[in-house]
């Protein structure tokens, strides 16, 4: 599950997501989400094309092993 944690740094709000390797979100860009930062679907209900970004955190590649 997505960790997200919102702090103040010089007067801003700043949020930072951990994701697990494969685990996708989706971040609202329209400031309605009663779920924000994560997108509820809200934009689906406003005028204009706004709607989430997708964030996909990329499963790790197995590491090559050396070989003696």
């Amino acid at each position: 599950m997505a960790i997200h944690e919102t702090e103040e740094r010089n007067g801003k709000l700043r949020t930072v997501m951990k994701l697990e390797p494969g685990e996708r979100v989706a971040l609202c860009r329209c400031m309605h989400s009663k779920e924000f930062p994560f997108c509820d679907g809200t934009h689906k209900q406003l005028e204009g094309n706004t709607g989430p970004v997708i964030i996909e955190a990329l499963k790790e590649e197995p590491k090559a092993t050396e070989q003696a």
